[in-house]
């Protein structure tokens, strides 16, 4: 009986310790598919998996561990590197993706680590996304022939690139960026202009220039801004050839004393705007006002603070240029003096009553001799129209017309 009774104790804890060993296998089996698949996916299958609204494709890599063949990611929001690393150390699990699909995303940014992290990719997918065409998405070049349907894809901003082809926008900023001069950064706004309205805005502001840039990019109707630096001398901008298709440019808060503009309209017939404000400039070039004449609109110039150098002649010249060339000079009321009359306003005719020393006394002669004029006018009109009434009151045009007349018969 004893012998029985420990024989069934023996099978019973082989049979408990079968089970445990099964909940132990299972257990794993459990845990292993769950590292396989990311929260943030559905896994089809090992290979196949459609992952949505996550921030960066980190999250999938730092929850998995297992490679895929089809990824699908759905409302992503990041396709750049992440933290210090590239793509290439963490995403292993990527190196044997052959389709990839990224849709209703804003795409505004895809690095070249990204690129890099999909090696034998054959297919992509990217309809049905938002791009925002600019330099931070010229590493999409790459995949252009694995794009399917490449030719259908539209930029969706900036507005002036919108619905334009983002393959075609690409190439037109990559060349952009390659003839931008350094350490200046250029940004396209659209890829065709008209009115010689700026497509092309080549930004040096702020970039610690004591020179101007000795090129330009060609083929663009340009906006350059060189403002905030240290340039002392700008002439040899206007003479570059390339100039001529400037039609915006801004050389405010810099160290120009003198600037000499060509008179070849060639150089002019599309400028819209040259900013001169806060310089170092005392004396107006006839050259620096354009002749109005020879456009569809006036140009602006801004010449405020700059330290005005102010006598009767230049102050003159100023009046004159406002009244004959309209808002030539955009902000000619704001135009103030240098030296030893800082401050005073150049728009002023007090001011420049007082530069060209016309005396009170000179100007009451003129004003009564400008009055007894108007009253010697006024009284021979009156005696001209009293010696005609008293010819007519005496018959004489009567015996003229009888004279002049032939007789009735």
């Amino acid at each position: 009986m004893q012998t029985g009774t420990a024989k069934d104790c023996f099978d019973s804890f082989d049979c408990c310790h079968l089970q445990i060993v099964s909940l132990l296998v299972w257990a794993l089996v459990c845990s292993t598919e769950a590292s396989i698949c990311p929260p943030a996916c559905q896994c089809l299958s090992k290979n196949a998996w459609t992952c949505d609204n996550i921030s960066s494709v980190a999250e999938i890599w730092r929850d998995s561990g297992m490679v895929v063949e089809e990824l699908t990611l759905n409302h992503i929001k990041d396709l750049n590197s992440t933290d210090d690393q590239s793509f290439s150390d963490h995403f292993g699990i990527f190196v044997a993706v052959r389709r990839l699909k990224i849709q209703q995303s804003a795409i505004s940014s895809i690095s070249a680590s990204f690129i890099d992290s999909f090696p034998i990719v054959e297919t992509v997918f990217l309809e049905d996304n938002q791009f925002l065409c600019s330099e931070h998405i010229l590493s999409l070049q790459r995949w252009q022939s694995k794009i399917d349907g490449f030719n259908k894809l539209q930029c969706s901003s900036p507005d002036g690139l919108a619905r334009t082809k983002v393959f075609k926008a690409l190439k037109s900023i990559g060349r952009a960026i390659k003839e931008c001069p350094r350490p200046c950064r250029c940004v396209v706004r659209s890829i065709d202009s008209q009115y010689s309205i700026p497509n092309l805005l080549v930004n040096c502001s702020q970039s610690k220039l004591k020179s101007t840039p000795v090129s330009l990019p060609k083929s663009w109707v340009i906006e350059l801004d060189l403002s905030h630096n240290k340039i002392e001398d700008a002439t040899p901008l206007f003479n570059l050839p390339v100039f001529r298709n400037v039609s915006v440019l801004n050389l405010a808060h810099n160290h120009i004393h003198n600037i000499q503009v060509p008179n070849a309209t060639g150089h002019k017939n599309h400028f819209r705007l040259l900013n001169l404000a806060n310089n170092k400039l005392t004396q107006l070039e006839n050259s620096v006002i354009f002749d109005t004449e020879n456009f569809s609109y006036e140009p602006l110039v801004m010449l405020r603070s700059n330290p005005w150098i102010c006598d009767c002649d230049s102050v003159k010249m100023f009046q004159s240029i406002a009244m004959k060339q309209l808002h030539v000079i955009g902000d000619f009321l704001h135009l103030t003096c240098g030296g030893d009359f800082e401050g005073h306003l150049i728009s002023s005719p007090a001011f420049l009553q007082r530069l060209c020393h016309v005396p009170a006394v000179a100007i009451m002669t003129i004003r009564c001799v400008n009055i007894l004029c108007f009253i010697f006018v006024g009284l021979a009109l009156i005696k001209t129209a009293f010696d005609l009434r008293s010819i007519y009151a005496v018959g004489i045009f009567h015996y003229f017309a009888h004279l002049l007349l032939p007789p009735r018969k």
